[in-house]
């Protein structure tokens, strides 16, 4: 298979989920809505969001994503700032039910917001307004590497890695080109496209970028923005619908 069957293959797939809601979301929060604004808890949120949604099940109706829904958010900033951080996530998370790996959260949540409150907070605000100019205007594929400097940042915080670190600023609505590899994606690469993602490897920060170029340089001759593309390769099923999640940012006073 060429390049151009890849392409082709990545069209009809887009055709086929064109009015998908999370396609439209995607669409929305990505490319054409108006770029984000800073905002701490958000950020916190999102964070936290990724540490949550990691090895465990977070589709729609299973305990992470009705935890990523609670209003107001269980572990905002506010109130882990004013907490023993590890011991209120582990509580908070044992209480809701359901959610596994709550030591190592708890444990990761706790270094990270250390390391955001002794310095972090300016560097990761930097990053955001960084990624924030190339949202406000039409894409351009030499963002992708902007994008993926920011990733490269991310992927050191505890808890985080290659995917995760995408899905945050992926999640934030900044990014376009650098994707999250979820499972579900990468079995859908393998069924329609030429090249294999091998996910047991996707820890590995070369083999992940190396499988992304491949994706990028496919949906670049498709004319379809990796991030898209993205949306389109979840089982509907298995999507976990951003317009949930972003509730919190409206309540932190972040424009979306």
């Amino acid at each position: 298979m060429t390049i151009q069957e890849d392409a082709l293959a990545i069209r009809k797939l887009l055709d086929a989920f064109a009015s998908d809601a999370f396609v439209l979301e995607r669409t929305r929060e990505n490319v054409d809505g108006p770029a984000p604004s800073w905002n701490e808890e958000r950020f916190w949120y999102v964070l936290m969001g990724c540490l949550l949604t990691t090895q465990q099940k977070s589709t729609t109706g299973s305990a992470v994503s009705r935890f990523l829904s609670a209003e107001p958010f269980p572990l905002s900033l506010t109130v882990c700032r004013t907490n023993p951080v590890d011991q209120f996530v582990v509580r908070t998370l044992t209480e809701f039910g359901g959610i596994r790996r709550t030591i190592t959260i708890a444990r990761q949540a706790k270094e990270n917001l250390e390391w955001l409150e002794h310095g972090g907070w300016p560097k990761v605000e930097r990053l955001f307004n960084v990624l924030k100019a190339p949202r406000e205007r039409e894409p351009r594929s030499s963002d992708k590497e902007v994008e993926r400097d920011a990733a490269r940042f991310i992927d050191d915080l505890a808890g985080f890695g290659p995917k995760q670190s995408r899905n945050l600023w992926q999640w934030l609505g900044l990014t376009r080109y650098e994707i999250p590899f979820d499972s579900r994606v990468a079995k859908r690469v393998n069924e329609i496209l030429s090249f294999r993602i091998d996910k047991n490897k996707l820890s590995n920060s070369a083999y992940y970028e190396s499988c992304l170029d491949r994706l990028q340089a496919a949906c670049a001759s498709a004319g379809v923005l990796p991030c898209i593309f993205d949306a389109a390769a979840f089982d509907d099923e298995d999507k976990l619908y951003p317009t949930r999640a972003n509730c919190h940012g409206a309540a932190a006073g972040k424009a979306l």
